[in-house]
């Protein structure tokens, strides 16, 4: 679990620092994978939109990856495989990975504009191959169970080892338990 103060509001939108660093981790992972980052790269050429899209459901939260990707030290070609942007203007765009930043945590565990399918919709259905969600896992139970995001929860912990699905702690514990 990230932990309640993962989740922070900005001036007018909402980040999670949390969920920024575990996304970063992430895609150090992937470019340190030689074989795979190789495979990625590969196909850059041949595709007008970068083959990794994070899509943040936030703009605060864009706001925020950007500058975090930025500091970061990235192979040339790999930073060029790499797009930040949030739900609203991913319609119609499609990439080979989508990293879905959810980024509410709150403690009253509150689904906000979460709870429209049409843009839960729109987020999960952008990848082409492989679709990995970064979120508060409790906000999607309980009560907000039956909005989309709950269902799709749901049906990960049901089928988790199963395949391709699985559920991971964050490997980072900042500012919570």
């Amino acid at each position: 679990m990230l932990g309640e103060r993962a989740y922070s509001k900005g001036d007018k939108s909402k980040f999670n620092e949390a969920e920024a660093d575990e996304i970063i981790s992430l895609l150090k992972t992937i470019e340190n994978d030689d074989a795979f980052c190789k495979g990625l790269l590969d196909t850059v050429s041949d595709e007008k939109e970068p083959t990794i899209g994070v899509i943040c459901m936030y703009s605060e939260q864009k706001r925020f990856l950007k500058r975090k990707l930025a500091a970061q030290n990235w192979r040339d070609d790999f930073r060029e495989t790499v797009k930040i942007d949030t739900v609203d203007s991913y319609q119609g765009k499609e990439n080979r990975i989508i990293i879905l930043s959810l980024t509410r945590s709150d403690a009253e565990r509150s689904p906000g504009f979460l709870r429209s399918d049409n843009r839960v919709n729109v987020a999960m259905s952008r990848a082409m191959e492989r679709l990995v969600i970064v979120g508060d896992m409790r906000v999607w139970s309980g009560k907000n169970s039956h909005y989309g995001l709950g269902k799709v929860a749901a049906y990960i912990r049901d089928r988790q080892g199963e395949g391709s699905f699985n559920i991971l702690p964050a490997s980072k514990q900042k500012g919570g338990k």
